[in-house]
């Protein structure tokens, strides 16, 4: 007998374990979906050969490593493309000094490499997001959606740039999907939050829905990393904790095309770099509807709706949300995939099919040197804000009050007993 199947959370047909009974037919399938992820690498690796991708936040983060390493202004200028600056907690400058004692070049390739592995990881650790059971999925579909996850913008982007996006998103699959009450279920949270920030808004949302252990460690876990900061960089981790922090222009340009996030999307439309009082409290109540509805979703669908809910929530709130910030994007697709494989609504196929604003590049076919984005057509500011509105009608989704589609019965075959 094989394993029954689950999609979204609930029995459906969703296959995790794979077939083990048909021998030949599973090694073929398993050898086809190996050389189709690796055409898919190879093309990749032809195109950011052809692009010569700077990979300018690795750049960034030795550069970082290397202030701290010879006791200089971490916060000033450093020797990186383009003067750009190091905008993350002092704590994660403590944790690239390793990068330091590599060339930049193998550092660079290395980095590559990496993202490609955490591609996949992420993939797996999605998959058992959407499975309420945490069982192993199936080798061959984790490579089948790393086929296609490494075409999604936010991801190909993360790449690019040499970014910690899917090293963060994988910390956080791993740590809150493992099993209520396991132990320190909570320090991986923590230990992303004092490397960036923004993953904090997960720890309102395990508040929030009733988790306060793992929302007290990831607390206590996310202090650790400020004192352990403070006692070695001290004067760094006061100015970033009392300043920096409050800084988003420092990160970038907020109306750049790039930022899909609530204040970018009202900045590009306004034309005013300050929102004011309205555009502030337009922009808090996006992410407090935001949340209620991350709260909404957890509590009638469970985790797999209600992390990637409270992402977008950040996502959204946020003054500055870079497209490659929309890594999330994965874990959405795996849940949306399942959920069309199970019961499910027009909704969920509708949202389904916008999924394609990932794949398609859309945000990047738009102006995006400075000054441009302030005279944007209307058309423009729809294709630059894409992330911004699919995010909009995922919570709307995730938080469905109503009825759950009435369950057809499985037949035997797509429930995959024999």
């Amino acid at each position: 007998m094989r394993r029954p199947t689950h999609s979204g959370g609930r029995p459906g047909a969703w296959r995790w374990a794979g077939d083990r009974t048909g021998g030949l037919p599973q090694a073929r399938r398993m050898w086809g979906q190996t050389l189709a992820c690796a055409a898919s690498i190879g093309v990749y690796l032809l195109v950011r050969h052809l692009s010569h991708p700077s990979m300018v936040d690795l750049v960034v983060y030795r550069a970082e490593g290397l202030a701290v390493r010879d006791g200089i202004d971490l916060y000033g200028p450093l020797e990186t493309p383009h003067g750009l600056p190091a905008t993350y907690p002092p704590f994660a400058a403590l944790l690239f000094v390793p990068l330091t004692y590599l060339p930049k070049d193998p550092l660079l390739d290395l980095g590559v490499a990496a993202n490609l592995v955490l591609v996949a990881i992420v993939v797996a650790l999605s998959m058992r997001l959407v499975d309420p059971e945490g069982r192993r999925p199936d080798p061959a579909l984790v490579l089948a959606a790393t086929t296609f996850a490494i075409w999604f913008e936010p991801v190909f982007t993360t790449m690019r740039y040499g970014q910690v996006n899917l090293a963060v998103l994988a910390v956080l699959l791993w740590d809150l999907t493992r099993p209520p009450g396991v132990r320190l279920r909570g320090v991986g949270l923590g230990l992303v939050a004092g490397i960036k920030v923004t993953p904090a808004v997960f720890i309102v949302y395990l508040l929030l829905t009733g988790r306060r252990p793992e929302g007290v460690t990831a607390i206590t876990t996310a202090g650790v990393t400020v004192a352990l900061s403070a006692l070695i960089l001290p004067g760094a981790t006061r100015r970033f904790w009392t300043d920096l922090v409050f800084t988003p222009e420092r990160v970038g340009r907020v109306e750049n095309a790039a930022n899909q996030s609530a204040r970018g999307l009202l900045t590009r439309v306004t034309g005013l770099f300050d929102p004011g009082i309205g555009g502030t409290l337009t922009i808090v109540t996006v992410g407090v509807l935001g949340m209620l509805c991350a709260v909404v979703a957890q509590r009638r669908r469970g985790d797999a709706w209600g992390l990637p809910a409270a992402a977008v929530a950040g996502l959204l709130a946020s003054p500055i949300s870079w497209s490659h910030h929309w890594v999330w994007c994965v874990p959405i697709a795996i849940l949306l995939w399942a959920r069309l494989r199970g019961a499910h609504t027009r909704a969920d196929t509708l949202l389904f099919a916008g999924l394609i604003v990932f794949p398609s590049f859309l945000v990047w076919s738009v102006p995006h040197l400075p000054g441009q984005e302030w005279h944007l057509t209307g058309f423009e500011l729809l294709r630059s804000s894409c992330y911004v509105a699919f995010g909009v009608a995922f919570l709307f989704v995730a938080a469905r009050f109503g009825p759950e589609p009435a369950r057809a019965p499985v037949p035997a075959s797509a429930a995959g007993i024999s």
